[in-house]
């Protein structure tokens, strides 16, 4: 449980309703999820519908952080699963709830892991679907799906609880390197390849192609190492024998 609490975290993106994130920390607090990241949240901290709906849940709003991007927000997360109703070309990787729960257990023990809920109205940008490393679509009766935002939260939230806390831990993978090692490399393998003269606009298709194939990897920081030095390598050769300079992102 200890290890479970201190690894599992809720994060909304720019949620607009105050209500809403206090039911989101009840149900965060009735299946043994204590942290909670906002992106650009609405004034909720002490506004009285977040405090009526999030009742007996206080402690999780007084311990939450903001933060300004959800990169920001998931730097220091391994894993990231993010409950989406939109599938589209760059959101890939589609897991059940019950799927959910199942890798949060394979995972928790050792590293960060977070579940991520888009802006009630608009979900989240392709962009920002691209650091989860899972999307999560919830079944539903009917054709066009609208969970409340405090809804799919529960439903992640159980599953996770069930798989993780009530299931005999196995951890077959090693620790993943967090979201900024990764977030590192990519910036350095993109610096590389515009320094190179590579005639493509910064976010087109081979950028977001490039982010979303290292975001489906499950490299260590030893992993990410590897590259690091390939990528510090080629700098050294270009700066030594062609006499070109590079911003590198430490």
């Amino acid at each position: 449980m200890e290890k479970f609490q201190k690894n599992m975290y809720v994060v909304l993106v720019e949620p607009k309703n105050p209500g809403n994130i206090g039911s989101s920390v009840r149900a965060m607090k009735n299946m043994g999820i204590a942290n909670l990241r906002l992106v650009n949240p609405v004034d909720y901290r002490d506004h009285e519908e977040q405090r009526k709906l999030g009742y007996r849940s206080q402690e999780i709003i007084e311990n939450s952080q903001v933060f300004a991007t959800l990169s920001e927000a998931l730097a220091d997360i391994s894993t990231v699963f993010l409950a989406t109703a939109r599938k589209g070309k760059w959101k890939k990787n589609f897991v059940s709830p019950e799927q959910c729960g199942e890798l949060v257990a394979e995972r928790i023990l050792k590293e960060k892991v977070a579940l991520v809920f888009g802006r009630e109205d608009s979900g989240v940008t392709i962009d920002e679907s691209q650091l989860a490393n899972f999307h999560i679509h919830i079944p539903s009766a009917v054709s066009y799906p609208s969970l409340n935002l405090s809804q799919a939260v529960m439903v992640l939230s159980y599953e996770v609880y069930k798989k993780a806390l009530m299931t005999p831990q196995k951890n077959p993978y090693p620790k993943v390197a967090p979201k900024k090692s990764y977030e590192r490399l990519m910036n350095n393998i993109w610096g590389l390849m515009k320094r190179l003269e590579f005639r493509e606009d910064d976010y087109g298709l081979f950028h977001r192609s490039l982010r979303r194939a290292l975001t489906r990897t499950h490299w260590t920081n030893a992993d990410i190492a590897v590259f690091d030095r390939a990528c510090k390598q080629v700098r050294w050769f270009c700066e030594k024998h062609l006499g070109m300079t590079f911003e590198v992102d430490e």
